[in-house]
């Protein structure tokens, strides 16, 4: 493979043959004599694609798509990687490179995504590799391309901002996990409802990291959102509103959270949600 380029060794790389069956998580890289790319294995697509998250193009080092289909065209191979971040012994040496980077230390309300980002695009020994050869601004600058922030600062709306915000945290869980969000939700004709997270933390930590967000508003609700499995094509979710800083705990009543699962339905059609009474979507790690 001497015309693979960029942050690996070649012996990462193993060719993708028809008979490989890929599971989720698997990083992906496409080579050609034009492209050279790779993201994150989600799904097989229609006529043999494969659906990757976070494409990356390797030869700019910029982030081509959130989500997208690749499918190879001629001239062009596929590789996917031998190595994760869930199995590789460099896994937890690679999170703590980008957990000294500035910007991460700067975002906290966001570090928790940046993580999962990078779990899910790249593979650890490409940051290793990175380190040594002091070229790690190759992974910052997509990190920062996906948040906006740094160089890549936002400049679109607020409410923008917080929409796809909280698109992202809804897309990056994986099955059985939850997040705890916050929420403002009025009974107000021509209202667009807002959402916020910051993963599993306390609603009262999260409320105080609202605070500090260029979208900051006052919430009205709050409460869990945990994966499950997919619904009619769509990835589900069900839906609790069963904060105590925010409401009645184990105690709020299902027609609460039924608002709640309208206004996720409103706002991010492509998924699915259904609601639970009390705190029915509480996950394992503490949160209230």
């Amino acid at each position: 493979m001497n015309n693979v380029e960029g942050i690996v060794a070649d012996d990462l790389l193993i060719p993708l043959n028809k008979k490989k069956l890929l599971e989720p998580g698997i990083i992906i890289r496409r080579i050609g004599k034009d492209k050279d790319q790779q993201g994150c294995f989600l799904q097989y697509g229609d006529d043999n694609g494969l659906i990757l998250i976070n494409i990356i193009d390797m030869k700019t080092n910029t982030l081509v798509v959130s989500k997208g289909l690749m499918k190879p065209k001629r001239g062009e191979k596929l590789y996917y990687y031998k190595t994760t971040f869930r199995n590789s012994p460099a896994a937890e040496e690679a999170i703590a490179i980008v957990k000294n980077w500035d910007l991460y230390k700067k975002h906290r309300d966001i570090q928790t995504s940046i993580i999962r980002f990078v779990s899910a695009t790249y593979v650890p020994e490409q940051i290793l590799d990175l380190k040594k050869k002091d070229s790690l601004s190759l992974i910052f600058i997509p990190i920062q391309q996906k948040f906006r922030i740094g160089r890549f600062k936002d400049r679109r709306n607020p409410e923008r901002i917080c929409h796809d915000r909280f698109r992202f945290w809804l897309e990056s869980l994986n099955e059985g996990e939850h997040i705890t969000y916050v929420a403002q939700v009025l009974q107000q004709k021509d209202y667009t409802p807002r959402f916020y997270s910051s993963g599993t933390k306390p609603h009262v930590v999260t409320i105080e990291l609202l605070r500090n967000e260029i979208f900051n508003f006052q919430p009205t609700h709050g409460g869990h959102i945990k994966t499950a499995g997919v619904k009619e094509g769509k990835k589900h979710f069900i839906v609790d509103a069963g904060s105590h800083a925010l409401g009645s705990g184990a105690n709020t009543p299902l027609n609460t959270s039924e608002k709640i699962t309208e206004a996720l339905i409103k706002l991010y059609p492509e998924f699915q949600f259904t609601p639970k009474q009390g705190r029915g979507a509480f996950g394992k790690e503490q949160s209230y």
